[in-house]
């Protein structure tokens, strides 16, 4: 993964960049005096937020994002990636939070692997994973590139905004082998990815966005066309 990390942080400083933030932490608040891992932290965001109320580890490869992590709250943080994962105990963790991570890898169920076995039983997973209906959706209407989004149907790898070249993955594929199965999940920028950005400038469009996207983030269809899925995984 070859991230544009100051890409990146603009996007944080967006309205809809905090945004897509408050909408994780409403499926994420209930969570509390667990032990939780966080795997592919980034700038500590979701870990601090989380760190408030619970016991927390977070994993991050790239020392540039760690160097500029947010932390309000006490976390541990380490710096690596599945060569760490493999060094811990077994169920070693109620909660496993893994956003956005695993369509830079070349095999996520490596790595889903590795969670199952370091999830207690009945543990869970915080699973936020880029959609392929919503992103073809969002190429062709927000970007107006129909022919790009021909190439995403067809299965072509895609280049992120700041995150480098990545690739979909379909859920019930890569635990097929794993006690672990889907509990429910939510969407995800279901509305305001296909809007123009000049919408996203009033002073109350990020509130009443809130709003709405929270109104249908567990009804179908509107989760089945969201930008991005939060699944919860759970350990049987």
């Amino acid at each position: 993964m070859t991230a544009n990390l100051q890409a990146y942080k603009a996007h944080l400083q967006a309205p809809w960049g905090k945004l897509q933030y408050d909408i994780v932490f409403s499926f994420l608040k209930s969570l509390k005096g667990q032990k939780i891992l966080d795997f592919g932290s980034g700038f500590g965001i979701v870990a601090d937020f989380l760190a408030e109320k619970n016991q927390v580890i977070a994993i991050e490869p790239s020392p540039e994002m760690i160097a500029e992590r947010k932390q309000n709250f006490s976390y541990e943080q380490l710096q690596g990636s599945l060569d760490l994962l493999q060094n811990l105990p077994d169920q070693s963790f109620d909660v496993i939070v893994c956003h956005n991570v695993l369509e830079y890898v070349s095999d996520p169920a490596l790595y889903l692997t590795e969670f199952s076995r370091l999830l207690k039983k009945d543990g869970k997973i915080s699973l936020v994973k880029h959609h392929e209906v919503g992103r073809i959706m969002h190429t062709v209407v927000f970007e107006n590139d129909p022919e790009k989004a021909q190439q995403l149907f067809a299965g072509q790898e895609y280049k992120t905004h700041s995150m480098g070249a990545a690739k979909f993955y379909q859920i019930q594929e890569v635990i097929s082998a794993l006690p672990l199965e889907v509990h429910d999940y939510q969407g995800l920028r279901i509305f305001y990815g296909l809007q123009a950005n000049d919408y996203k400038t009033a002073p109350d469009w990020a509130e009443k966005m809130l709003e709405m996207e929270l109104a249908v983030c567990n009804q179908s269809p509107y989760r089945d066309i969201a930008a991005f899925q939060h699944v919860w995984l759970v350990k049987s």
